[in-house]
């Protein structure tokens, strides 16, 4: 199994990439490399796992956040086996139990390893429309449901991260993630990496809703400095400016 902590040097490989929510294109067929953690702040990671499409390497971004003598886990990583060697990495770089965990939204990428992280006695937690979509898509649906952020716009506390919900956008069921004390944006895959050209995989999409979903976002966290995609290189707000030129 590969375990190694992934410096930014190495996310430029993330730059070339496609990522799962945008359409395969035809490359020559690549081999997909092990979980990747990157340190982002003093108790945040970024783990980055990958799957290949028609021969073409995907990656997927997710969230590990500190909170004193325990972990948040901010989706998981992409699929079963993706997901137990992220909880070996943790359990071995780290130290410290996840307390809970988070899917976005209701794809593979974010819900992939919801019965691992169960099994392992971490609850999962999400939208409440995403139990559904998942369901109907024949995902792994997160057992826990989060209150109070059924309307566009709407937020709730999850222990010291702030769950926002946008309104549809990628998927009718996105949310986003606040960090306050590291004015960090989790924005998932509502939010496109700089280098991207175009809206990817829209066939989940909310489009009319979408550049609405990003203004909610931009009102509420004005501050944010650092914003992470759901596939990517993270950024600064630029990334939130960026989505107005996709959709135009």
């Amino acid at each position: 199994m590969k375990r190694h902590v992934f410096f930014p040097s190495l996310l430029l490989l993330c730059g070339v990439l496609l990522a799962a929510c945008q359409s395969p294109h035809s490359q020559a067929p690549q081999s997909a490399p092990g979980l990747e953690v990157q340190p982002l702040r003093p108790g945040i990671w970024m783990h980055i796992s990958y799957n290949t499409f028609d021969g073409v390497v995907y990656p997927s971004n997710g969230l590990i956040v500190r909170e004193g003598d325990h972990l948040v886990l901010l989706d998981s990583a992409w699929g079963a086996e993706a997901t137990e060697e992220l909880l070996v990495w943790i359990d071995e770089e780290i130290g410290l139990p996840v307390d809970r965990a988070l899917s976005t939204h209701f794809h593979g990428d974010r819900t992939g390893g919801v019965a691992v992280l169960e099994a392992a006695g971490i609850p999962v937690w999400s939208h409440p429309m995403t139990q559904r979509l998942s369901a109907e898509e024949g995902n792994p649906v997160p057992p826990n449901a989060l209150n109070g952020i059924d309307a566009p716009g709407s937020a709730t506390r999850f222990g010291t991260v702030e769950v926002f919900y946008p309104g549809g956008g990628h998927a009718r069921d996105n949310i986003m993630v606040w960090l306050p004390e590291q004015k960090m944006l989790y924005g998932g895959c509502a939010v496109r990496e700089l280098a991207t050209d175009n809206l990817g995989n829209t066939a989940d999409a909310d489009l009319a809703h979408w550049p609405r979903a990003i203004r909610n976002a931009q009102a509420r966290y004005p501050g944010a400095e650092t914003v992470i995609p759901g596939h990517g290189e993270p950024g600064g707000p630029e990334l939130l400016e960026h989505m107005h030129a996709l959709f135009e």
